[in-house]
């Protein structure tokens, strides 16, 4: 079975690696391709590292014809413009896969407080499931419309939902951001000009608020537990990838080893999550769809390293993933990405 499909949104860092996945997933017959940047040209034309690979003519989100046939919408639109086009494709009956944050919280309060505006379409936010693949995979299958989730909630909650599913740690947890460049997207903006963020490595403080409460969001859907986070990213001069080290005080001890065990058991059946013995680095997961763990213990904090790349589990190879569970396809089809070395 092919699934007739369209992406709203290749510009991007995001939109065009979902394009390079998608063209040569074996399920996939890419029917639309948006751009308002490059629209009348094919799209490996405007994107000449996909040379071979697709020449569907690129057009404006707003040319899509209503009878335009298609299964699958994936929109990588800027978050307050993406739940537009969603709301317009679901009620036609398309299954839609949201990579912006606009559908991440399911309650309108948890929006607003995250986002500082009230949601646009809050009856979207019940409908969207949360597409955080390994923890929400049965909500996932079948499910009309995915949300997304984000790249540094990705990288904290598969870190740290197990741990506090198994023990109680007292109430504050630490994370400690190091993000690359990519996670800020495409848009030319002064902080990302080559001669003012080379070999710089500058703080971006607690990030944005949505980061955060998309995080305890999961925490307490999936744990049933309520902490304070204090949330910082720093920005370090690497083109893909975030490290997210998180520090937890435990109410009794525990060991590296037993808490790699817990890990390994915990994520046994999923092909994406690597248990490691030594704390990753952010290289070794480079144009994978893998997150990688790895454990210490310092001065009674147990230490909890994950690092993904942000276009890849954190964004379009879990939009992949996502996609695989809700339509019954084995959940790697399309992600088997050997990470990128050196």
């Amino acid at each position: 079975m092919k699934l007739k499909t369209a992406i709203l949104g290749v510009t991007g860092y995001v939109g065009q690696q979902l394009l390079s996945l998608l063209a040569r997933h074996p399920n996939i017959d890419l029917r639309v391709l948006t751009s308002e940047k490059f629209s009348g040209r094919r799209a490996d034309e405007a994107f000449p590292h996909l040379l071979g690979y697709s020449d569907i003519i690129l057009s404006p989100v707003s040319k899509i014809r209503d009878s335009e046939p298609l299964d699958l919408l994936f929109s990588c639109l800027p978050g307050g413009t993406s739940s537009v086009f969603v709301r317009k494709f679901l009620e036609k009956g398309v299954r839609v896969i949201d990579l912006s944050s606009d559908l991440r919280f399911s309650d309108p309060a948890d929006y607003s407080q995250a986002h500082g505006v009230a949601p646009r379409f809050p009856e979207l936010l019940s409908q969207a499931v949360y597409g955080l693949s390994e923890l929400n995979r049965e909500r996932i299958k079948n499910a009309p419309l995915i949300a997304n989730a984000g790249c540094y909630s990705t990288c904290v909650s598969l870190a740290i939902v197990p741990f506090l599913k198994e023990y109680e740690v007292e109430n504050d947890i630490i994370v400690d951001i190091k993000s690359s460049f990519s996670t800020s997207g495409r848009a030319p903006k002064p902080e990302s000009h080559y001669t003012e963020v080379k070999e710089d490595v500058s703080a971006r403080g607690a990030g944005g608020d949505d980061q955060k409460h998309e995080i305890l969001r999961v925490l307490d859907d999936f744990c049933g537990v309520k902490k304070k986070l204090l949330f910082f990213n720093t920005r370090i001069p690497v083109k893909r990838g975030i490290m997210a080290t998180s520090y937890l005080r435990l109410r009794s001890e525990t060991s590296p080893d037993e808490v790699r065990e817990l890990y390994a058991g915990f994520y046994r059946d999923d092909a994406f999550v690597r248990v490691c013995d030594e704390p990753p680095g952010m290289a070794s997961v480079s144009g994978s769809n893998y997150i990688s763990l790895g454990f210490c213990e310092r001065e009674g904090h147990f230490v909890i390293v994950s690092v993904l790349d942000n276009l890849m589990k954190g964004a379009a190879g879990q939009a992949v993933q996502n996609m695989n569970i809700a339509f019954g396809f084995s959940e790697d089809t399309g992600l088997g990405q050997v990470p990128l070395f050196p």
